[in-house]
């Protein structure tokens, strides 16, 4: 039987400072899930960070369209 090595993420270590009630909301919920903390804020991030991103492409979208829009009333004013 052949055993099949887990590949395993290259991890970063960083440290985050917490308010004490966030903190205790994290301790709740890694005792309910039977889990560490580092756990659920690691899964706090991994839900949360797509969620960022979609929100800051939104956005800049939104910029480059506003950018285009003036870029051609200033181009108007010119001829």
């Amino acid at each position: 039987m052949q055993r099949m090595k887990a590949s395993k993420a290259k991890t970063h270590r960083i440290e985050v400072v917490l308010s004490s009630s966030i903190k205790r909301r994290v301790e709740r919920i890694a005792e309910a899930k039977k889990t560490r903390p580092q756990r659920v804020i690691l899964d706090a991030l991994t839900y949360y960070l797509p969620l960022a991103d979609q929100d800051l492409e939104n956005e800049l979208a939104e910029w480059d369209r506003l950018s285009d829009e003036a870029l051609i009333e200033f181009e108007k004013g010119l001829e």
